[in-house]
């Protein structure tokens, strides 16, 4: 960037008086922007601003990240890029790829550069176009740093805005109502999306103004076969019942069974996490706002989840450590969720021992019943009795998704009350229905029960926060609450517009598909507004890049015949139990019991392996060549299998 008009540092900066989100103690958040006016960045909690000579950088509060942002007027991304790294003291840091990103609103071009990773250490970097000028965000950081911090660092990197970016201003503009032009638009969008995002089946439900516009099956039950998926289909939504379960404490907030505010010992004395300050003043809120500093730690309910229970996942939290301070980071965590709702459970009556049993009673009392929700359980052996339900796919090392043994799924019940909720569309049209009902305050809970699930808690990016069980967001100017839901084999998505009246729901049978749902989405939203189809081409980039990494896992080759007999054996780790590595002809296979797979050498780092196939597909694995010992997974969440041979 020698070469080349950079914006001055922000030492001279004014500050904007009122920043877009709120933060757990006065409500703002510290916003600036660039004399000139050309960006503006939001600096989040606890970070540092540090002068870097025409670049300004953020600091996280630990020093293991920063962020740096620029501006400038040359036209070769690759080249200005590379000229950012030598400013701040890494020159010839060469990407392994640089490939196109979907642009943001008011960006005309992105570029996104992929460099190998350098130990612990991970960059990333990204150059947007807009009106003759590159807007440059580098970012550097430990693996585990961005583990404990990546919603931080999406504040920062969604803050940093180019001078007049961003869509229409929708604030106050009440949408028409959907033709049937738009509803065949729709549902043409959802026929052609689903094969360029290899997507087996789905269910679409619209609503708007009270009433179902639209509740369409596409696709098949089950790759290969021609059973139809319909409106009744059953499908996991994931954690979709996340939204289930706040709605459920809601209720019984309301009924005088519980508070927010109370300690959630006062229901579960047995609750402990592993700061013993904390331990007696953790409130039920506190379980649901993802704002409480505890990670997520899913392996520990994924590894042996046939022998876990609602008892044993709650005090297995006395082991959890706290990544980040009280209310100050996103931190997404299914054991906390789960234990909302068995806080829910104890507070209309179930024993311990019994709050399994009694979260399901009670959501079938206080939300299923009421609703008529007939197809949703959390009943698994109902499901697999069940004619009509979808079989699971899951993402693979070939680059394509595969078919699950539908007992897969049953490994989120010890966390059921998180997303092991099965549903069907007619079903989730209805529940949608009634979320919108709840603005007139009419139906299973006031308005200003709703407004409290959907009152910001923590930030999740410059743009969105996370409520109680919701994601809320300003789109455009409307407030957008939305949630979806992702499993080993399917992937759904809830979302509308309360003030506005519409939304959306869709269910597929295809993990990981959240590019397709939030295409769906996305034009769903062009829609109702008449606005132009822009979002698909952003989203066929990003498809286009999943598509290349995908051919980089496709191209990963068996793990060497001397290394796999070596490694042969059982293993145990204290925290995830016993695994195995075993041979079946040529391949290495890690089975965990549940569920089991093939392992291959990395493509991109040699000297480790990545789980090549099943749910778990690609977590890497490496094996100590000083201890024979496996690490299972990196960064700030991984585990050490000891050999028990």
């Amino acid at each position: 960037m020698t070469h080349a008009r950079l914006i001055p540092t922000l030492a001279g900066a004014a500050l904007i008086g009122q920043a877009t989100f709120l933060s757990a103690d006065d409500g703002t958040q510290s916003g600036w922007i660039e004399p000139e006016g050309r960006i503006a960045l939001v600096l989040p909690e606890g970070w540092q601003q540090i002068a870097a000579g025409p670049l300004v950088s953020l600091t996280s509060p630990d020093g293991d990240i920063t962020l740096w942002f620029g501006l400038s007027d040359a036209a070769d991304p690759a080249a200005v890029v590379a000229d950012a790294w030598s400013i701040v003291g890494e020159p010839g840091i060469q990407p392994e790829a640089a490939v196109p990103a979907p642009p943001r609103d008011g960006v005309e071009t992105a570029t996104a550069f992929v460099y190998a990773p350098e130990g612990e250490v991970i960059r990333q970097a990204i150059a947007e176009a807009r009106d003759g000028d590159l807007h440059v965000t580098l970012i550097r950081g430990t693996r585990a740093a961005l583990d404990r911090r990546g919603a931080q660092v999406n504040i920062a990197v969604t803050g940093f805005l180019p001078a007049g970016a961003g869509g229409p201003d929708l604030a106050g503009v009440a949408p028409a109502r959907l033709d049937a032009a738009d509803l065949a638009a729709l549902d043409a969008y959802v026929t052609e999306a689903m094969p360029l995002f290899d997507v087996p089946g789905a269910v679409v439900a619209v609503v708007q103004d009270g009433e179902l516009r639209l509740l369409q099956g596409y696709g098949v039950r089950a790759q290969g076969s021609a059973g139809p998926m319909t409106p009744d289909t059953r499908l996991m939504v994931g954690s979709v019942g996340k939204t289930m379960t706040t709605l459920l404490m809601a209720r019984l907030v309301e009924d005088g069974r519980l508070a927010w505010d109370q300690p959630v010992r006062d229901l579960l004395p047995g609750f402990a996490v592993a700061d013993p300050a904390l331990s007696g003043t953790i409130t039920v809120q506190n379980l649901v706002c993802a704002c409480s500093g505890v990670p997520r730690r899913d392996m520990e309910f994924l590894f042996n989840a046939d022998e876990l229970d609602a008892e044993a996942v709650i005090g297995s939290l006395a082991g959890f450590a706290f990544f980040t301070g009280f209310g100050e980071a996103f931190q997404y965590s299914n054991q906390l969720v789960a234990t909302g709702g068995w806080v829910a459970a104890a507070a209309t009556g179930a024993r311990w021992g019994d709050l399994d049993a009694g979260y399901a009673a009670a959501l079938q009392d206080r939300v299923f019943a009421p609703l008529g929700m007939t197809r949703s359980t959390l009943d698994f052996a109902e499901v697999l009795a069940d004619a009509d339900v979808a079989q699971p796919h899951a993402p693979h090392g070939t680059g394509t998704r595969l078919p699950l043994p539908l007992q897969t799924e049953a490994a989120l019940l010890p966390v059921a009350p998180a997303g092991a909720h099965w549903s069907s569309g007619a079903d989730m049209a209805r529940y949608l229905q009634a979320l919108i009902d709840l603005q007139d305050g009419t139906g299973l809970l006031s308005s200003e029960g709703f407004a409290h699930l959907t009152t910001p808690q923590v930030p999740v990016s410059a743009t969105m926060s996370y409520g109680l069980g919701w994601f809320v967001e300003d789109w455009r100017g409307q407030r957008l609450v939305h949630h979806g839901g992702n499993t080993f084999g399917f992937t759904s998505e809830l979302a509308f517009l309360p003030e506005a009246g519409a939304g959306i729901v869709i269910l597929t049978n295809a993990g990981r598909a959240n590019d397709f749902v939030q295409a769906v989405r996305a034009r769903f939203l062009e829609l109702l507004f008449d606005l132009p189809p822009v979002h698909h081409a952003g989203a066929l980039i990003a498809r286009a890049e999943a598509a290349r990494r995908a051919a980089d896992w496709a191209g990963a080759v068996p793990v060497d015949p001397v290394a796999a007999e070596r490694a042969v054996g059982r293993y145990r780790s204290d925290v995830l139990g016993e695994i195995t590595l075993r041979r079946d002809g040529a391949r290495l296979i890690f089975d965990i019991g549940e569920m089991a797979g093939e392992v291959r050498v990395d493509p991109r780092q040699p000297d480790r392996w990545i789980l090549w196939e099943g749910p778990l597909f690609p977590m890497p694995l490496a094996q100590d060549p000083a201890t024979g010992a496996l690490i299972f997974g990196e960064g700030a969440t991984h585990y050490v299998f000891e050999a028990e041979r």
